[in-house]
């Protein structure tokens, strides 16, 4: 395979390391963290991969011994299978004569987020990668990764073969993954039936109840396991915004899988052809657009949000950024127009700006800062929006 340099990611975390003593960059299993941190072109003696097991041999005996031998950029990969280490890397990162930094990959935002607030507090920096985007690959390639996902061997392989692979993905997750980063009392197959019930409704509002019936579990259980899901970077869940209105809100968050691939995996959901007649065909461009367009225009979680009234406007993506607030919706439509939902809800929430992305081929405006925007000048955005 190819490999698909990803420039603008690998700056960042140069940029990063050069400020601090310690970066880490976490992000699902298979999105290409390990191939990132390689372009760095550190000798092995620099590199633990902590999901090997000679490698977590030499950190056993006399970690301390073994790091501080080193200078130089040092990576530590899958990072959360040893905790005991963050003590430590706080200690080295406060040495002032500084001769050595650290680049820390991991899988579990749950594992990595209570070592980095509490032990490495203002001695880290935090990056989050996910898979492949379209600025990565190409605008031109829309169909293919909407299809496929952006994990980088489901986009580079042939149909059949990224079909295969997102399904031993899922199933690696479910027999491993998820047991490495909690305790569940939940099954396999029960697991398996909550991802599958996840895909099926991805983009919808979300009822823990509704669906721990569906698994034959109750709503806690439910939701335990989102917050799981959501720290192995499977799932996104957007609250919904209130913004004091006299209407009555929707006050059910929306619940997205993250990478589109997945989705059609679970739905077997084989090619663009068969999309385009499967029921589930407007929430998926729904689910791969948002991601697109969080990935383009660099939101984080913090920052996004939904929007909807009993009486029926909404808007899919509301978020904030220097100080205003924007919303976008996507639709599946070649040359959409703005709707009467789509104005309400511009109106009610005082937007700066707002868009309507699409998988059609022209970008063009709508009314007075509101456009429609092709999923292929997602780059536009950020001229529309913050100019």
């Amino acid at each position: 395979m190819d490999l698909i340099y990803r420039s603008a990611l690998l700056a960042q975390v140069k940029e990063s390391l050069s400020h601090n003593p310690i970066v880490v960059l976490q992000g699902p299993r298979q999105c290409g963290k390990t191939t990132l941190a390689r372009e760095f072109g550190v000798p092995e003696s620099h590199y633990f991969d902590l999901d090997d097991p000679l490698d977590q041999i030499r950190l056993e005996e006399n970690a301390r011994t073994t790091l501080a031998s080193l200078s130089g950029l040092i990576i530590i990969d899958e990072v959360q299978q040893k905790p005991e280490l963050f003590p430590l890397l706080r200690v080295m990162a406060d040495r002032t004569e500084r001769p050595a930094r650290f680049l820390l990959l991991g899988s579990s935002s749950i594992l990595l987020l209570a070592q980095v607030s509490e032990t490495l507090a203002g001695r880290a920096d935090l990056i989050n990668m996910g898979g492949l985007c379209l600025e990565e690959v190409g605008g031109e390639h829309w169909k293919e990764i909407w299809i496929k996902g952006g994990f980088p061997r489901a986009f580079q392989q042939r149909a059949d073969q990224s079909l295969k692979w997102r399904l031993n993905y899922l199933q690696q997750f479910v027999n491993r993954d998820l047991r490495e980063i909690a305790d569940t009392k939940m099954t396999q197959v029960q697991v398996r039936r909550l991802l599958d019930f996840l895909a099926a409704t991805s983009g919808s509002a979300w009822n823990h109840s509704k669906a721990g019936l569906s698994i034959g579990v109750n709503y806690k259980t439910i939701q335990r396991h989102l917050e799981i899901f959501k720290a192995a970077f499977l799932i996104r869940e957007l609250p919904v915004y209130d913004n004091n209105t006299r209407k009555r809100l929707r006050k059910a968050p929306t619940i997205y899988v993250r990478d589109s691939g997945l989705v059609h995996a679970m739905l077997q959901i084989y090619d663009h052809d068969q999309l385009l007649s499967h029921p589930a065909l407007g929430a998926s461009w729904e689910g791969f657009a948002l991601e697109q367009v969080v990935r383009s225009l660099g939101l984080s979680e913090e920052q996004l949000f939904t929007w909807s009234v009993q009486s029926g406007a909404e808007i899919d993506l509301v978020f904030i950024s220097i100080g205003k607030l924007f919303g976008v919706e996507f639709k599946n439509s070649e040359a959409p127009r703005t709707t009467r939902s789509f104005t309400m809800a511009f109106e009610e929430l005082g937007l700066a700006a707002a868009a309507i992305v699409h998988p059609g081929s022209k970008t063009y405006e709508l009314a007075d800062r509101r456009w429609a925007v092709s999923i292929q000048h997602l780059e536009r955005l950020k001229d529309l929006f913050f100019k």
